[in-house]
């Protein structure tokens, strides 16, 4: 068991669920229930605390954080601060939808050490928007980021949806284009997962053709390296520097700390997972435990790590987990090389752009 180098928050507040969050959040939650939640926050915070090193980032997810009023997120991140030992350089990053993000709220980010935003963009596209239910517009998106930046908070990333039903690949490239062209550092490009239980599974929806989506994976990292960023996980795209390090940590196999209703923690051998409904939470039902054999945990994070780029060296694996990749799956390794997935040698083993597309089934290989 090693201490909790990293904090991830969840915020299960938002002001209207989308059609295709499968997310824990609920929408429109009154200020009552909020203050609730800020109490319980602290408390979990406090109880935790000694259980960490000092951490190196923190990540404010969701949900939508920026749901949250200029003095409930002051009040939030105030009780990081308290509780919690953070490295001189430490990456403050919040999840916001800039429809819901004010310049009080701006405000109230950088006055408790926010230093990276993540915009939920998702589409620019009016009738996209509406088919993932996307409320509100982007109006005013170019002057959040003005906002954000007169603050001193200039480390912005965006998130953007492909392979959305009725989407182009025209209209992707402009999407893409539309984002970057706003001097992003980071750009988060997800495929569209109808995920059973939303609203959108609901709905009969043309499924986008394989090779189309396939097409818009390679236009992300196309535009994205026209405009100074490069792909180095599966969805994610950074100018040099602009990484994320909260999730650079979390796909290294990195301990964590999960606060906050449906958040998980990993100390290094066993995951924990905090229930995701806020009343039980509230009531402090204890957090599930996920037990591997250190064999099959070492597998686990061996193949989360293939999802970056860099993927792995023999001596930060070796020190992640104790174990040799090659003693430990080296027969799945090699086969996976030969098919052309990843570059394997005893010193590094990376996935190859064709074994990026292919990643989850990767993981489950050499997992099972």
């Amino acid at each position: 068991m090693r201490p909790f180098e990293s904090l991830y928050i969840h915020v299960p507040f938002c002001n209207a669920k989308c059609d295709y969050c499968a997310f824990y959040s609920l929408p429109g939650a009154d200020a009552a229930l909020r203050r609730a939640y800020l109490g319980r926050l602290d408390a979990e915070l406090a109880a935790r605390a000694p259980l960490c090193a000092p951490v190196d980032s923190v990540y404010v997810g969701g949900g939508t954080p920026s749901a949250l009023s200029a003095g409930e997120l002051a009040a939030l991140l105030s009780s990081v601060r308290r509780h919690l030992a953070l490295a001189s350089d430490a990456e403050v990053s919040v999840e916001a939808n800039p429809h819901s993000l004010t310049p009080e709220k701006i405000a109230a980010l950088a006055g408790g050490g926010v230093n990276r935003v993540s915009l939920g963009v998702q589409s620019y596209d009016p009738a996209l928007r509406r088919t993932l239910g996307r409320r509100g517009s982007i109006d005013g998106l170019d002057a959040v980021l003005d906002a954000l930046r007169k603050t001193g908070i200039d480390n912005i990333g965006m998130d953007l949806i492909y392979a959305i039903p009725g989407q182009t690949a025209q209209g992707w490239c402009a999407d893409l284009r539309r984002a970057l062209g706003c001097g992003i550092g980071h750009l988060s490009a997800y495929e569209l997962t109808v995920e059973e239980g939303t609203r959108l599974a609901g709905r009969a929806q043309p499924e986008t053709a394989e090779d189309l989506a396939v097409d818009m994976w390679h236009a992300a990292e196309r535009e994205a390296r026209a405009h100074g960023l490069r792909r180095y996980e599966v969805s994610n795209m950074a100018r040099p520097g602009r990484e994320c390090r909260h999730n650079r940590h979390v796909w290294h196999g990195g301990t964590y700390l999960g606060c906050g209703p449906a958040a998980c923690s990993f100390n290094g051998e066993v995951r924990y997972a905090n229930p995701a409904d806020l009343e039980r939470w509230l009531g402090g039902e204890p957090p599930a435990e996920d037990r591997l054999p250190p064999a099959q945990r070492a597998a686990e994070i061996l193949g989360v790590g293939l999802r970056t780029a860099e993927g792995w060296t023999a001596d930060e694996f070796r020190r992640r987990t104790g174990a040799d990749y090659l003693a430990l799956a080296g027969m799945e390794l090699e086969a996976l090389a030969a098919e052309g997935l990843l570059a394997l040698t005893d010193r590094a083993v990376r996935p190859t752009t064709r074994g990026l597309l292919f990643a989850d089934m990767i993981a489950r290989r050499l997992l099972y």
